[in-house]
């Protein structure tokens, strides 16, 4: 079924004017221009929280998609996913949207080395894919993917023939994916032979007991907290398969000071390996917060997606915001590397730069290109937390060259447009408005960076309702560093 196009609508001046916002500083130990940005409003909507985006191989088709639909796309029978679609790099950007039957839910959109685009829109029993061959403005339904699931993200072989949709199972809280070998036109749906979970999950003890980075992933502690991140594919070996995800542990999740129960906070970054396709699978902790005898006071790690992206050399970087215990509530940006497959993995290194006791650094996403490059964004407030509805909150870039080394050289950050968020901001997910003072989730819980392969510079969608008015907002980096 084609949807139904509707026209695009340009964001009035007084909400956001189109503006060039420079960096506030230059490239540490790099010697390069500061990285400045373009920045424009793509039309109000009430649906703008968690935009997608997609760029093509050639540069310039460019893609973001939001769960919910413009009211204007929905039918009787039918919800919606909404699409901003570009053929010039964002020059000029159009509208349109697809439909599926109890639709409507997260989104996921991924170019294919070919230029196809393809489009997962999360429902109750499973995601239903959708594939346009014109970057996003008609589309043709394909069908259902996996079985019953939350936040879903797409990865694909190099080749563009084998298109994964990973996720993690509702119910039983593991990490699950579908699979097509036909540049996404046939879909499994089964979890029997797609789980991305290995026996080192359940041997004894069962329970993390004080574990480190390199130790297994317990399915007890993960119990039914489970924070889904992308799959990443080794460039260099597509075979190698790797999933991102975020998990509690048994005590916090226990635990009324930490959370609602069984729902506990974060407290380490998990990883699944596989070598062989998708067919076996290993665990290991990346990171994992310190100990303390008070839960509530822990380290929250990894809140809520962590970010994982891999370089053309196959270098792992894992982006992720924590709270320690010292900082009382003030998240801060981290990231680690790892060289080897991701059976070693650094100690964390900071990326902000707020003063200690100030503000706080929440999300993450992130990209990489070239060996040792890596881009990262986040929301960021200098005046406040997310629990504060006085914070006022805006997007934060910097790239890092010598990621994957022991003297990274991180540029000073930038600030990327205007404020977009005044408020606080909900790390709860879908406990939002049922833990106690869990604010705000008008954001929804990520934004996401890509960095074009042609000139190597970041691309970003992001979430806006500064004033109380919605819409996604699409920044374009036009000088600094490439990537590339």
């Amino acid at each position: 079924m084609t949807p139904k196009r509707v026209p695009f609508r340009s964001v009035a001046a007084t909400l956001l004017a189109l503006t060039v916002i420079a960096a506030s500083g230059g490239v540490s130990g790099a010697g390069a221009t500061a990285a400045r940005f373009s920045v424009r409003g793509l039309g109000l909507t009430p649906a703008y929280g968690e935009p997608s985006l997609a760029i093509a191989p050639n540069g310039r088709n460019v893609v973001i998609s939001t769960p919910g639909g413009d009211p204007a796309c929905k039918t009787a029978a039918n919800s919606t996913v909404q699409f901003w679609w570009s053929a010039d790099d964002g020059a000029a950007f159009h509208h349109s949207c697809n439909a599926a039957s109890q639709g409507g839910g997260d989104s996921a959109v991924d170019f294919l080395p070919n230029g196809t685009l393809l489009s997962a829109d999360l429902r109750l029993f499973d995601s239903y894919i959708q594939r346009s061959t014109d970057g996003g403005k008609t589309w043709k339904a394909i069908g259902p993917a996996g079985t019953e699931q939350d936040r879903q993200w797409f990865a694909h072989s190099p080749d563009g023939k084998t298109e994964y949709l990973v996720y993690h199972d509702f119910v039983l809280e593991g990490e699950f994916f579908a699979k097509s070998t036909d540049g996404g036109l046939t879909w499994s749906q089964s979890e029997c032979c797609n789980t991305a979970q290995s026996p080192d999950q359940i041997a004894p003890p069962g329970i993390a007991v004080a574990p480190k980075p390199g130790s297994p992933v317990s399915l007890f502690d993960q119990g039914v907290n489970t924070f889904s991140g992308p799959m990443l594919i080794d460039p260099k070996n597509p075979q190698d398969l790797y999933v991102v995800y975020g998990v509690s542990n048994l005590e916090a999740n226990l635990d009324p000071r930490g959370g609602v129960p069984p729902f506990g906070p974060n407290r380490g970054i998990a990883v699944l390996r596989s070598t062989d396709g998708g067919s076996s699978w290993s665990s290991s902790y990346a990171v994992v917060s310190q100990p303390n005898p008070d839960s509530t006071k822990e380290d929250n790690t990894g809140v809520l997606f962590p970010w994982g992206t891999v370089d053309r050399a196959g270098n792992l970087y894992i982006v992720y915001n924590a709270s320690t215990a010292s900082e009382g509530g003030h998240y801060r940006q981290y990231y680690v590397w790892s060289s080897d497959h991701g059976q070693t993995w650094s100690k964390p290194i900071r990326l902000d730069q707020l003063a200690s006791g100030k503000g706080s650094a929440v999300y993450a996403t992130a990209d990489a290109l070239a060996p040792g490059v890596l881009d990262v964004a986040w929301y960021q407030s200098e005046n406040g937390m997310p629990s504060q509805d006085s914070s006022i909150w805006h997007v934060e870039y910097t790239q890092v060259r010598g990621a994957a080394s022991a003297h990274p050289a991180i540029s000073t950050p930038t600030q990327v447009g205007t404020p977009n968020h005044k408020g606080g901001i909900c790390l709860q997910g879908i406990l939002c408005g049922v833990a106690p003072g869990s604010g705000d989730r008008s954001l929804l819980d990520f934004f996401m960076l890509k960095i074009n392969p042609k000139t190597g510079l970041a691309e970003i969608a992001y979430a806006y309702n500064y004033g109380g008015k919605g819409q996604v907002v699409f920044a374009k980096q036009t000088a600094g560093p490439s990537a590339l």
